[in-house]
């Protein structure tokens, strides 16, 4: 029996449909586009699931591949598409219609969405595609690196970040914050500094050239004498806080605005707190009363304990001296 034809939809650039279809096989006119999938399912041990294509099929024969790729046919969504593949080539019935793509790749006729999955599934119960698949594996990033410098997986140049992309969003494609905290060393200088840039209109004093300068002398003390405490996002700096240990006063803490309200502040301060003399009250300068730039940081030092204090001025601006009572603990805001 003679196998009917592929047919595929075709696309403008813009993606959108033009009601005109294409038999695969055959060359795409020009200036009109497909649409393919790619599907990535990992375990929780973050391990990919790889097939190995069968050595007598067109394009990257006997190679390793990801979970499963193809062609989106006449009628398919993109959902649909990833969803007929899972279950056309391993046997896999996912429902796919609340998904999104976690990203499209772009090549010279068409439009690649790739789906990331999270799913445990029993290997065993597989029922792999004769004409497609050869076999299947877990294989961690290390390992799928490996295969790819063997010259026997597919060198899609970003399946690195592929581990990262998996425990970095959610299934909605929302970025998952990642939020660590440590004690700052010189390799945290620079992207110090580059968050001191957003942030310093919320600090007297920091405006020129010579404050940032003498700012950054103080940072670098702070962090050879181990006072300097970050909190960063992956690499990037999102929080820092310098304080005297001898004195038990915080100089300088500061959030970053897409940050603030995240328990940020708050695990900085525990982590300042191992370091000071449980009997001192630790004292802190912000902004006074009323004025606009501080309401935030009075709330915030108030929620976890900070008691107000003197009026004063510092570097000619009017501040408010904070104190924080050593029977309360540092909070829940922040």
């Amino acid at each position: 029996m003679e196998q009917k034809a592929e047919l595929w939809d075709l696309y403008t650039k813009d993606r959108e449909k033009t009601g005109k279809t294409h038999q695969r096989g055959l060359p795409m006119p020009e200036n009109y586009y497909h649409l393919a999938i790619h599907v990535c399912i990992f375990n929780s041990k973050n391990q990919l699931l790889i097939q190995q294509r069968q050595p007598f099929k067109e394009g990257w024969p006997n190679m390793w591949d990801v979970t499963v790729g193809g062609s989106a046919v006449a009628g398919d969504s993109s959902t649909q598409a990833a969803e007929r593949e899972l279950y056309e080539e391993l046997g896999i019935k996912l429902d796919l219609s609340r998904e999104r793509p976690f990203f499209t790749m772009n090549f010279s006729y068409g439009f690649d969405d790739f789906y990331i999955v999270e799913q445990d599934i029993d290997l065993s119960k597989l029922r792999l595609q004769p004409e497609e698949v050869r076999k299947v594996r877990w294989a961690d990033r290390d390992e799928v690196i490996k295969l790819q410098a063997q010259g026997i997986m597919i060198p899609y140049w970003f399946i690195d970040r592929l581990f990262e992309i998996r425990g970095s969003y959610d299934r909605q494609g929302e970025r998952i914050h990642r939020i660590h905290t440590g004690y700052a060393g010189f390799a945290h200088l620079e992207s110090w500094l580059n968050f001191t840039e957003i942030i310093k209109q919320d600090f007297p004093g920091m405006d020129s050239e010579e404050a940032m300068n003498s700012y950054c002398g103080m940072v670098v003390r702070h962090m050879k004498q181990g006072t300097a405490v970050y909190a960063a996002d992956g690499r990037m700096i999102i929080g820092v806080l310098l304080f005297a240990k001898e004195e038990s006063r915080i100089m300088c803490l500061a959030v970053h605005p897409e940050y603030r309200r995240q328990q940020v502040a708050s695990r900085m301060l525990q982590l300042m707190l191992k370091k000071l003399d449980p009997a001192k009250e630790i004292t802190v300068e912000t902004f006074r009363e009323g004025d606009p730039k501080g309401a935030a940081a009075r709330q915030f030092y108030c929620s976890i304990g900070f008691v107000p204090g003197q009026n004063g001025m510092h570097e000619g601006y009017p501040v408010q001296e904070f104190l924080y009572r050593r029977d309360h603990r540092a909070g829940e805001s922040g």
